[in-house]
């Protein structure tokens, strides 16, 4: 009796192999987008959480964003783009925004960060 082989054939691997090329293209195309947005939120935590001599203002806030989004190289979002107002609680930080992205032909990625909001509290 002959031993029949098992394994993959051709036409399964190149399914897989297409699945695999479609997710790593995903991935890579994605990363620097969430690489950025980690950045961002990073230095709003600092800004937000960093000790102040005097009550802050939208001008101070823009200011010290502005040497760190140099910095740190930020290109998700612009300066302008961010909402810095005065509430009663203090001043705050809106940084939310979407980014979108060409994935591959006619295909884009959107991506929002919808919890970009800080608070810096005033004394």
């Amino acid at each position: 009796m002959k031993a029949k082989q098992a394994g993959m054939g051709m036409i399964p691997a190149l399914l897989v192999l297409g699945t695999v090329i479609i997710f790593a293209t995903v991935a890579v195309k994605l990363m620097p987008i969430y690489v950025d947005y980690w950045t961002l939120t990073r230095i709003l935590n600092d800004v937000a959480n960093e000790e102040r001599s005097s009550d802050p203002s939208p001008a101070g806030i823009r200011h010290d964003l502005s040497s760190r989004f140099i910095t740190n190289r930020v290109e998700a979002i612009s300066l302008r783009d961010i909402k810095i107002s005065n509430d009663k609680d203090g001043v705050v930080i809106d940084a939310r925004y979407e980014k979108r992205t060409p994935i591959m032909f006619n295909i884009d990625a959107v991506v929002r960060f919808d919890d970009a909001i800080y608070v810096v509290p005033r004394r």
